[in-house]
This record gives structure tokens, C-alpha cells and sequence, in this order.
């Protein structure tokens, strides 16, 4: 299973924690085309190379005038239902939606502890400029580009001193943000300032279990988000992803089967009923033909999910098919540890996927990469399959 874990080193805020995906390999091109399907506009990209205290990293932010932080800022706000008409009319994936959405639900149900109010009377500030949204909608689309599946974060990190904000002066973290951290491992630190932003504690409060714990995992790669502030130590998160479990061992864990029966609906509807249940989180979907009553052929639909998942998942089958059923049972799921490196080569950079079974690495061309450049050199796909693995010695 493929798990990221956030390391809080000088903190975390929204674009920290999309410039740690992007550092870690998330495409910046296909997110930013992600992006521009929300409809908010007069938002540029700033993505650069900085050093924090010797540590490389990327800065990465959304421009947009006459919001806080950049030239012409304003008072702004939003109430939690205007937030999320945006990202429900944005071309989002259904589960980038599902994620951001619950993001926001899970920061207006503070703000409405906080300040003694019905969650859909809660108006958002600094959270709801546009830059806000984006840093939202951006770890969600990140994520998912980068097949993660679970999320974990070390504790979070604790300033000293008082947050000026759209209502006053708080103390260190500001109510909304000190709610969001409930029931989370925490650690204090001699620098005075906000360490961690309300943005970043919707995120990881809504898409992390428990904040504080690291999985055992197999590292595959990190990246390294960088914020504004300079202090004692790195003002970095670290984002490391790779397997959960340990290296060369079989992991299990309990997934969740949906299946139903359809047998009125035309054939050439499942492609995107099977593309909607993989976007709503669905680790595999398959179809099988069966017989129903009165001898009428019908097709199995099958989905294999994470548990977290099961509900959006099972929605996207009532909703692209005709059944009005769908029922589930959980299994153990046994994963063998995979790792993915890239390598250069004539036709350009191509990924290997290596599984490690009982001691013995299998290793195998990533098939999207394949069907890329068969596609752009016009090339039968065994031809190139069998150049490409004499080519990387597979």
C-alpha cells in the first residue's frame, strides 16, 4: 500500500505540504491542469529551489493579488457552503472532491465550536481566500497523482507567542487550529511564530488517523516543502513516501469488497461507471459475466477499497449503474513490498515497478509508460516491451 508520512520539522501550512508532493514527484503540470478546472481565477504559480538551514527544497505558492500576503491584499471570506459549491463545480476527481470537500467540512466544524455557531453559518478568513482553497484542493490532487493511499504525520510542532489574525490577537496555536489538533501528539519548540497553519491542520486532522504515529514502511523517495520563515532549524516538511510494511515482507491488511449485480445496462456504460469507483478510491474493479434469475445473463461488478473509501465507492456503483444494491464483506489483503525507480533511456525516462516475493525481486515495465511511447513512436507494444527490457537488463 502505498503511504506518505509528513514530517513536521519546522512545521507545515498548505503550500508546504503541495510543495513537499511536487518535491516528491508529484507533476506540477498535471496539477496545475487540475487546478484550473475550480472556478476561481486570477491565481499565477511560484515554484522555487530554496535552502532552509542547508536543506534543499521547494518553495511553492499561489499568487493571488489583493489576498493576504501579496501586494493589494484585502479582507476576504467565505461561508464553509460557498467554499464547497467551488470545489463541487470544479472538474475534480470524485474522490479529489470527496477529500477537499471533507477537508473544509472538518475546519467549519471547529471554526463553529470556536465561535458558538451552526457549522453552515461559519464564515471563513484567511481559509477561505482563494490561495486557501487551492492549497486544499492541491494536496488532494497531489496525493492522488501520486497513488497514495494513506497518510500519516509526525506531531505537530508548537510556536511561542501570540497570532494576529482577521478577528484579534490569539494565543499560539488560534482556536480553530488548537481544535484541530485534538486528541493529536504535540511538541514544543523554543521559535516564536506560527508553526503550523489552520490550513495544514484541516488537512492532516481529516486525512490522517492519528497525527504522531510513523508507519513501517520501505522508503522510496522524499521531498521537502519549504515556507516562507527562516528559523533555528529547517522550516521544511518532509513528505516520505513509499510501501507500508517492512522491506521483503508480505504486509496484510483488511480491505473491503463491493459487488453488485447489473443486468440491464448496456455494455458500453461500465467504462465510465469503472472509471468513477477507481476516482472515488478503489484499489481494483473488475467485471465477471454470471446468470441471474429466469436464466438472464448479467455481470458481476467488483470493486476491491480501502475501508475509509467504502461508502464513496459503493455511491459511484448506485450512481454509474443500474443496480439499486450494492453489498460488501471484508478480506485480508496481502500486499508483497514494491518499490518504483525511474531510469533514462533513448526513448526517455520510463518507470520499473520491482516486487520483492519470498527474497526474489520481479521486476516489470510501468504499462502507462509503454503505452506512451508506443504511442508517440508509432511502435507495436511487444516490440518495444522487449527493447525496453533488453535495454534495463530486466
Amino acid at each position: 500500500m502505498k503511504v506518505v508520512y509528513f514530517d513536521q520539522i519546522g512545521g507545515s501550512s498548505g503550500n508546504m505540504i503541495v510543495g513537499a508532493l511536487i518535491d516528491a514527484g508529484a507533476p506540477v503540470a498535471e496539477l496545475e491542469a487540475a487546478l484550473r478546472t475550480i472556478p476561481v481565477s486570477g491565481w499565477t504559480l511560484e515554484q522555487t529551489r530554496v535552502l532552509k538551514r542547508g536543506v534543499a527544497a521547494t518553495y511553492f505558492d499561489f499568487i493571488v493579488p489583493g489576498e493576504d500576503g501579496h501586494p493589494g491584499a484585502a479582507a476576504h471570506g467565505r461561508h464553509l457552503g460557498e467554499v464547497l459549491a467551488i470545489v463541487a463545480l470544479s472538474g475534480l476527481t470524485a474522490s479529489q472532491k470527496a477529500r477537499a470537500s471533507a477537508i473544509y467540512q472538518r475546519l467549519g466544524e471547529a471554526e463553529a465550536r470556536v465561535h458558538g455557531t451552526a457549522v453552515d453559518q461559519v464564515h471563513f478568513h484567511e481559509v477561505g481566500a482563494v490561495d486557501a482553497i487551492l492549497d486544499v484542493a492541491g494536496a488532494c490532487v497531489a496525493l492522488d497523482l501520486l497513488g497514495i493511499e494513506e497518510v500519516y504525520a509526525s506531531a505537530y510542532p508548537l510556536g511561542n507567542g501570540e497570532i494576529v489574525m482577521q478577528h484579534g490577537r490569539f494565543p499560539n496555536p488560534p482556536p480553530a487550529t488548537a481544535d484541530l489538533m485534538r486528541g493529536a501528539a504535540t511538541r514544543s519548540t523554543d521559535v516564536t511564530g506560527e508553526l503550523v497553519t489552520p490550513t495544514a491542520a484541516a488537512i492532516l486532522a481529516t486525512l490522517v488517523e492519528r497525527v504522531g504515529e510513523r508507519p513501517g514502511m520501505t522508503f522510496e523517495r522524499h521531498g521537502y516543502g519549504a515556507g516562507r520563515s527562516d528559523f533555528p532549524m529547517p522550516n521544511v516538511v518532509r513528505a516520505t513516501i513509499g510501501e507500508r510494511g517492512e522491506r521483503g515482507e508480505r504486509s496484510a491488511s483488511i480491505v473491503r469488497v463491493l459487488e453488485a449485480n447489473v443486468d440491464d445496462l448496456s455494455p458500453e456504460y461500465f467504462e465510465l461507471a469503472i472509471e468513477r469507483v477507481f476516482a472515488a478510491g478503489a484499489l481494483d474493479v473488475w467485471l465477471a459475466p454470471i446468470t441471474m434469475k429466469k436464466a438472464r445473463p448479467a455481470v458481476l461488478f467488483s470493486a476491491i477499497v480501502p475501508i475509509e473509501r467504502a461508502q464513496a465507492c459503493a455511491d459511484a456503483i448506485l450512481m454509474q449503474t443500474s443496480t439499486i444494491g450494492v453489498r460488501s464483506y471484508d478480506v485480508e489483503r496481502y500486499v508483497a513490498e514494491r518499490t518504483i525507480e525511474e531510469h533514462e533511456t533513448p526513448y526517455g525516462p520510463v518507470r520499473v515497478k520491482t516486487a520483492t516475493i519470498a527474497g526474489r525481486p520481479r521486476a516489470t515495465i510501468e504499462y502507462d509508460d509503454l503505452l506512451r511511447i508506443a504511442r508517440e513512436r508509432n511502435r507495436p507494444l511487444a516490440d518495444l516491451a522487449r527493447e525496453l527490457e533488453r535495454i534495463l537488463d530486466l
